[in-house]
């Protein structure tokens, strides 16, 4: 059995550590990356890890060729239980929100069992809910891993120990941009095809957030995707571009992709609505780098997949007005 143990939940943060992962096994890519380097370094680093997860991370682990384990801990005892007499010597983690205690949990039990944590973050929005136990209190890994200076800051900003962070790069990202670039023309038009999209038709990604399902625990948030969608899709019957111009809506597809953690159905009685009206298809069909080069924009809220699209030098709008263009170490 492995030393390392290695969990997550959320796709934002499984994609940070499968990246990171990645970039750890081949020690040219830690070079000169003093925070890789580091990380490299911790008692008891081993690859492959132990990978414990739960949905909907389980599958993107094992669309990475990792085996892993399901976990339903929740809580300090549970997590104790998990690494007590494991053999386990460092926690690696990615950071989850709020609703999801398993990342805190295994912090916490590392500490007590004399165990190093580390966590890699993936996005700061809802950053310091990440931290934040059920009771107020804050909990921190032992090591906190971020791409850029501008994300240590913000950790910084609501009180991480500034002397704990270390900075890796943007491995997702990078990680991506190899992915992307080995797609083939016949794979991005299989995609397509399978939309229903003709050759001269124009498709928009919609991409979806769980924020709707996040505010039943706290979250605080400006908009209900829901009625973002209903918006949007007045705006484009009406032939108008959301993001600017005109748009014929007779050569429109719209695709709407849920994310892992929407309620079931969640967008069935707009599309309904509107579906008459324009051609919509309610689809995850496809890897996500593969459907933000399917589509002709990718279009949403504040979702990873839009920095994606910029990143892969595809047209991309936020249509709550976050600043997309400028990185997502510096979203809101």
């Amino acid at each position: 059995m492995s030393t390392l143990l290695v969990f997550s939940r959320d796709p934002g943060p499984t994609n940070e550590l499968i990246a990171t992962l990645d970039a750890l096994s081949d020690i040219k890519s830690c070079r000169g990356n003093p925070g890789l380097e580091a990380l490299a370094a911790v008692r008891g680093f081993a690859l492959p890890p132990r990978v414990v997860t739960r949905p909907p991370g389980d599958g993107l682990w094992r669309d990475a060729g990792y085996s892993v384990e399901l976990w339903d801990g929740k809580d300090e005892e549970a997590a104790s239980a998990l690494l007590r007499g494991s053999g386990v010597l460092s926690v690696l983690t990615g950071t989850s929100d709020l609703d999801e205690p398993g990342d805190r949990a295994l912090w916490a039990a590392a500490r007590s069992l004399g165990i190093e944590s580390h966590a890699v973050l993936d996005h700061p929005a809802g950053l310091a809910e990440r931290f934040r136990n059920p009771d107020g209190r804050i909990s921190w890994p032992d090591w906190l891993y971020v791409s850029d200076e501008v994300f240590a800051r913000r950790l910084s900003d609501i009180g991480a120990p500034a002397e704990r962070i270390r900075m890796i790069g943007d491995l997702h990202h990078l990680r991506l941009r190899r992915i992307a670039g080995k797609r083939s023309p016949e794979e991005i038009g299989a995609l397509r095809g399978k939309w229903g999209a003709g050759e001269s038709d124009f498709v928009l990604l919609f991409v979806s957030e769980c924020t709707a399902e996040m505010t039943l625990f706290g979250y605080k948030n400006t908009y209900v995707e829901t009625e973002v969608l209903d918006s949007m899709l007045r705006t484009l019957k009406e032939g108008s571009a959301p993001w600017g111009g005109a748009i014929d809506p007779s050569s429109l597809l719209v695709i709407v992709r849920a994310h892992p953690r929407d309620k079931k159905d969640k967008y069935r009685n707009v599309i309904d609505r509107w579906r008459e009206q324009l051609r919509i298809n309610a689809t995850v069909e496809g890897a996500p780098d593969l459907a933000i080069l399917a589509a002709d924009i990718t279009v949403g809220m504040n979702s990873s997949m839009l920095y994606e699209a910029n990143l892969l030098g595809r047209k991309a709008v936020s249509l709550t007005g976050h600043d997309i263009l400028s990185g997502k170490s510096r979203a809101v």
